[in-house]
């Protein structure tokens, strides 16, 4: 018996090298050696940085509005997607610990008792074990893909927790430009209010045409509408971001306005390749690519031969009473081999199905990681041109309010018309309402490099 252990362990040994199917190596990649919109040096509190570094910036260090740390916390502590994901990568681990005790032995028992008349009694005890003996690798295969797929389970977690970070992020600034927004329409009813009050009250004397009434009127019922058009979507930003808190509908609390947002002056966003490690949805694509690569070996092994071991190895009697002396030992070990001959081509088209799901697989990577480079393009473009927009916005705002302030002092004294008040208000209106708007957009921009560049995770 011992002999027979030894050789079929010697085969083993032989044939466990004779793996079927190809290694995983990383296809080739469009690689640019840096991004078109980052500058060649980054400054960053006083120092200057080169290109290729790379700051994992965390949401907490890249907010510094308490409240809005505050909620994103909540989110990640309350929301069902991430709890859902979190989810997904258990039950991966649990599908990986599997795929690899299938490498190993199963071990079990069994106890047979048999009493027949006339008497020819019939005990056993016994402890049997069986191994696929994973001659062509099959069961490797099996193990790196459940292993890749658990990687990419891993990451799908990140890209879920990077994406709600941001989603909180951008309906917090979105409510803060409403409430700016309201604000200034706020502002802007009571001055219409007084000066319609004042239109209306000298046309009853006499002194002013009732056109310039009627204009009056349209700018206050125009101002009046939107003020209620902006309720409205605040009420309805406020009740997206309760669900990604977890949360009935409830006032969402306000901390720092976007105006007095801190925003980092340069993100490093490093070089193009750095994506391939760093951002989760990519190297979750990467995996799902490797899975899929090592199954075609599994495909490749289904069609050859598969070795079996089985053994046993107890104690059996024809009376109960002998169970346990030294002559009532036995064992025993038995290999089989079993695979398949003629399936009209079913084993082959196996193959070629798993090679195709491949090959998508690999263009799902490629695509995946041409967005996330143009992801950082458009974010890195995005924080130069809001930048210059604000500057441009803010002088714009401070030119309308002193042409307002100058043109009702000309009605006020008679050199002017209603209708030049009207307009110089409405541009000042237009310019307070777009300058709110583009800081969050800047805000924005900042939280789109943060998702782009991976999220800090």
């Amino acid at each position: 018996m011992k002999k027979l252990i030894l050789s079929q362990l010697a085969l083993i040994l032989l044939f466990s090298s004779c793996l079927v199917g190809k290694r995983y190596t990383r296809p080739e990649v469009d690689i640019p050696g840096k991004f078109i919109y980052q500058d060649t040096n980054l400054v960053i509190n006083g120092a200057v940085l080169p290109i290729d570094t790379i700051i994992n910036l965390e949401w907490f260090r890249l907010f510094e509005d308490t409240v809005l740390n505050g909620l994103i916390m909540q989110a990640l502590d309350t929301n069902t997607n991430l709890r859902i994901a979190a989810l997904r990568v258990q039950q991966s681990r649990s599908v990986f610990k599997n795929s690899r005790a299938n490498l190993l032995p199963s071990i079990g028992y069994s106890a047979n008792a048999e009493i027949n008349d006339p008497e020819d009694n019939y005990f056993d005890l016994l402890g049997t074990a069986s191994w696929e003996i994973d001659f062509w690798g099959k069961l490797r295969h099996a193990k790196r893909a459940a292993h890749a797929e658990m990687i990419a389970s891993e990451e799908g977690l990140k890209v879920v927790k990077t994406t709600l970070v941001s989603d909180v992020a951008n309906l917090y600034f979105l409510i803060r430009d409403l409430d700016n927004r309201i604000e200034v329409s706020k502002q802007t009813l009571e001055s219409r209010t007084i000066y319609y009050n004042m239109v209306n009250e000298r046309f009853i004397k006499g002194e002013a045409a009732e056109l310039d009434k009627l204009q009056a009127e349209q700018q206050l019922a125009l101002v009046e509408a939107e003020l209620s058009s902006l309720r409205r979507q605040l009420i309805l930003t406020e009740n997206s971001l309760n669900i990604l808190l977890g949360q009935s509908p409830q006032p969402i609390p306000r901390g720092l306005q976007n105006a007095d947002q801190v925003i980092i002056p340069e993100v490093p966003a490093g070089l193009p390749s750095m994506l391939l490690q760093r951002r989760p949805d990519v190297k979750a694509a990467e995996n799902i690519l490797l899975a899929e690569t090592e199954r075609i070996g599994v495909t490749q092994a289904m069609r050859l031969p598969s070795f079996n071991l089985t053994g046993f190895f107890g104690v059996t009697s024809a009376d109960i009473n002998d169970l346990f002396y030294n002559e009532s030992l036995v064992g025993g070990v038995a290999g089989m081999i079993t695979g398949p001959l003629f399936e009209f081509g079913k084993n082959k088209r196996r193959v070629d199905i798993q090679r195709s799901q491949t090959e998508i697989a690999l263009n799902e990577f490629l695509n995946t990681y041409r967005t996330a480079l143009s992801d950082v393009e458009n974010s890195l473009y995005g924080i130069q041109s809001y930048r210059q927009e604000y500057i441009a916005r803010m002088r714009q705002v401070t030119a309308a309010r002193k042409a307002l302030m100058l043109t009702k002092a000309k009605y006020d004294s008679g050199y002017s018309s209603y209708l030049e008040v009207l307009i110089a208000e409405s541009y000042a209106f237009d310019a307070e309402m777009l300058l709110s708007i583009t800081r969050a957009q800047q805000l924005g921009a900042t939280v789109s490099l943060y998702r782009a560049l991976g999220g800090g995770w």
